[in-house]
């Protein structure tokens, strides 16, 4: 939604040259901040932050949306500003119709409704669909259909001061502290103003003037709102195009498969999670058409899923498609430059049971516990050397097919280069992932004869204080399976978790020290 171009214009015409080249400036700073905010949010809240894109609501028929409805309008007065540009003597009108675009922006509730959602990301609380209910004033008889009227925007500014300052957000604070003026909009709205060469004065129920106001002062506190909600809509679309183009489906430590759902422009719409009992739930929007749901609840806070069959639900082992086991390609658990440990939030011992009976060779039961644990087809390994061992940040062999491997320069530390590497395989079968595995052993044997000072390990290995893959036999034996080595400071000796909180360190950034 670009409504800088005309805006711009207005201000260059209307007040003064400083005002078009304000807006520039204050875009690029509102971009970046909200680029780190939805990222924050993300990144703690992963699931919450979904439903926050996807504004997570009751079922509606039709268009009902009236954050598209607001978009179009913002649009409409755009072009009639762009049409204003090069008309002598419309000056008052071009600047009115600013004032209207001031205030139209400032009383959209869904900007509000994100953003407080965003910050309640930020703290790791559910998502919560109406964020200022209790904020709402009571109109007679209350019930569960009863009414009330919305809060104003000052009050719900208010509440996401609150949000805001308990999460370190007060950037937030100082952006739209710089632009939002209640007694603006008021007096437009009211239509309790004047509009003199140098003035925009408020006057209230006929009294003399109540306060002036430069237009020097107001263009940059309307250039600064334009700019915010601009860089707003900038970057809500951007989050929603990020997750459309990603990958369409993710595991999740429950066996369940997430399937990303989006409309004809490849933004995010909506989400399918399919249930290891059989079932499924989904929550799907579509602009002029409404939303649509299934097997879900919007809870006065969160949002409650509906599982199907509970004891089919609790015993599943692996994840499910369309009644289909799921096996994902070309993916991986951790992102490049991250070791986390695996989370599972049920049946970790089981599987580790399930991979011994499969084959008696160490390494292969390592790789299978990972594949059966995440859901990904692939085995994580880690690489640490003095020497730079690729020409790139990124290597890759062969260039087509399966087994191949890819490895990313992810870290130099002093003197040495640390290496993230995945070896990416099209079959869970155990002789496939064997297969796999000679080959990255040849591969790494190769590297190790060549650079000295080299060291190598498997990220996720069942057995405590693992030697290297060249110097593992299949005959050793596996004692304490089942042993799970708990460290705050190093995934290395945890193999799986049922939650990540239980670590004081939260930070899985690869550490040259993990690699020994």
């Amino acid at each position: 939604m670009d409504i800088i171009s005309p805006i711009k214009k207005f201000f260059k015409k209307v007040f003064s040259k400083r005002s078009s080249s304000s807006i520039d400036k204050y875009t690029k700073e509102y971009l970046e901040y909200f680029d780190r905010l939805f990222f924050r949010a993300a990144r703690t809240s992963g699931f919450d932050y979904l439903y926050t894109l996807l504004r997570i609501e009751g079922i509606t028929s039709g268009h009902w949306d009236a954050f598209v409805e607001a978009e179009e309008a913002a649009m409409d007065f755009s072009e009639m500003l762009r049409n204003l540009q090069n008309k002598k003597g419309k000056e008052k009108r071009s600047l009115r119709l600013g004032l209207l675009l001031y205030c139209h922006s400032t009383e959209m509730s869904a900007p509000y409704e994100i953003l407080a959602n965003l910050l309640r990301c930020c703290q790791e609380q559910p998502y919560k669909f109406r964020p200022f209910s209790h904020l709402a004033t009571p109109i007679g008889k209350q019930g569960f259909f009863g009414k009330s009227i919305p809060p104003s925007p000052s009050k719900k500014i208010k509440h996401i001061r609150e949000l805001a300052q308990r999460c370190g957000e007060d950037k937030l604070l100082e952006l739209v502290d710089g632009f939002f003026r209640n007694q603006i909009r008021n007096a437009f709205y009211h239509s309790d103003y004047t509009i003199t060469e140098t003035k925009f004065r408020i006057i209230e129920g006929g009294n003399p003037v109540v306060e002036e106001i430069d237009l020097e002062e107001l263009s940059d506190a309307l250039a600064k709102c334009f700019a915010f909600y601009s860089a707003f809509f900038i970057t809500y679309k951007n989050a929603r195009k990020a997750i459309g183009m990603g990958r369409k489906y993710h595991t999740r430590p429950n066996f369940e498969v997430v399937e990303i759902l989006t409309n004809s422009e490849g933004l995010l719409s909506g989400f399918k999670i399919h249930f290891p009992s059989g079932t499924s739930a989904f929550f799907e929007r579509k602009d002029y058409e409404g939303t649509r749901g299934l097997n879900l609840m919007i809870e006065k806070e969160g949002i409650s899923l509906h599982v199907g069959d509970l004891e089919k639900y609790q015993m599943a082992r692996s994840w499910m498609v369309d009644g289909k086991p799921f096996e994902q390609t070309g993916t991986r658990y951790n992102e490049y430059g991250y070791w986390r440990p695996i989370v599972l939030h049920r049946h970790g011992e089981m599987i580790e049971s399930d991979v011994s009976k499969m084959t008696e060779d160490h390494i292969t039961r390592g790789a299978l516990f990972y594949i059966y644990a995440t859901g990904h087809l692939a085995v994580e390994f880690i690489i640490k050397s003095k020497d730079n061992l690729f020409k790139g940040d990124v290597y890759r062999r062969p260039s087509k097919g399966f087994p191949y491997i890819e490895i990313k320069h992810v870290l130099t530390d002093k003197e040495d280069h640390v290496y993230d590497g995945t070896l990416f395989l099209n079959s869970r079968d155990t002789e496939a992932v064997k297969t796999g595995i000679e080959i990255l052993n040849d591969f790494v044997n190769k590297l190790k004869n060549e650079h000295k000072k080299f060291v190598f390990s498997l990220k996720y290995e069942m057995y405590k204080n693992a030697s290297k893959i060249s110097t593992m036999s299949n005959s050793d034996t596996v004692k304490n399976i089942g042993t799970i080595i708990i460290s705050m400071e190093d995934p290395t000796s945890t193999l799986f978790t049922s939650n990540l909180s239980i670590f004081p360190k939260q930070d899985w950034s690869i550490k040259p020290e993990w690699i020994n």
